[in-house]
């Protein structure tokens, strides 16, 4: 039976690499290229399939910093008719100017997260009952956060509420996609489902798009960062993996650091469950969704 996969952000940098190594693993898999732009998104399943001629990819348009463009994508999506076993929330930005989005959240926590929390929600109904979800996360949820205390879900989402947290709104909100994959995690288990839920650390990838505002990787710089550093490739099959292999085929969400044979504790704050519950509470209000 054929196990399609949907990748968001999934033309450039780690989703486009993953987006190869799952296709490059046979015709079992098909492949949905979930992009913003689909006029990059149809050159990266060109430059796909002229390494895997063989490969299933469709590109549709996904925006997660639209509540309204993820619901389009998921009514086009259904369209196709085809079961969907596994997602990747991998899309993403970082920037150190804070905006505020059409919906009226900060553009950072809704293009991170909660574009991806509202995507997940809708999809889950489609889903098979072994399949996997991934979120990335990033190193910079914790070591910005130490000793930081939860400044509350409504902070996080609406700009100028607390300056300090609009500076961190990167770290946040990578940090709110691990609340999200836990709290998940332990409702889809309470409710009997055999749906499994991880999440991911990429590491520091300067070739991809996220780096290209971030520091100028000469080799003093690379020496520096180099403990947290990954590569698309490296890590694109750590997240392969986790949806591929049988060894993922079940058990509690796990956090991952730029391998699959490493998982490791992720931040102190991202295992408090009243943050988690008040994230999910608030998000599922934010986007429109009853508990």
């Amino acid at each position: 039976m054929t196990k399609t996969v949907i990748i968001t952000g999934a033309n450039s940098g780690l989703g486009f690499e993953t987006t190869k190594q799952i296709a490059a693993k046979g015709a079992d898999y098909q492949l949905i290229m979930a992009c913003r732009n689909m006029q990059k998104a149809t050159a990266a399943r060109q430059q796909i399939l002229q390494a895997v001629p063989d490969a299933n990819i469709i590109c549709l348009e996904l925006d997660t910093s639209s509540l309204g463009k993820v619901r389009a994508f998921v009514e086009s999506f259904k369209k196709l008719d085809i079961p969907l076993y596994s997602l990747i929330c991998n899309a993403g930005m970082g920037s150190r100017n804070v905006h505020q989005t059409d919906d009226g959240f900060n553009h950072i926590f809704e293009t991170n997260y909660l574009g991806h929390f509202l995507l997940t929600q809708l999809l889950l109904p489609l889903m098979a009952p072994d399949g996997r979800i991934v979120t990335v996360s990033s190193e910079r949820h914790d070591t910005p956060l130490k000793g930081v205390a939860w400044p509350g879900a409504e902070a996080l989402a609406y700009p100028g509420k607390n300056r300090q947290v609009d500076r961190q709104s990167y770290s946040f909100s990578k940090l709110c996609l691990i609340l999200f994959s836990y709290e998940l995690d332990q409702r889809l288990k309470a409710a009997g489902k055999k749906i499994t839920v991880n999440t991911v650390n990429p590491g520091l990838m300067p070739e991809t798009g996220l780096m290209k505002h971030g520091p100028h990787f000469n080799p003093a710089v690379f020496r520096r960062f180099a403990n947290i550093m990954g590569t698309a490739k490296g890590s694109g099959k750590m997240i392969t993996d986790l949806v591929c292999s049988e060894k993922f085929a079940n058990g509690t969400a796990k956090y991952y650091d730029r391998s699959s044979d490493k998982p490791v504790p992720s931040s102190k704050l991202s295992y408090d469950k009243q943050a988690q519950r008040e994230l999910w509470n608030f998000s599922m209000k934010a986007v429109g969704l009853s508990n």
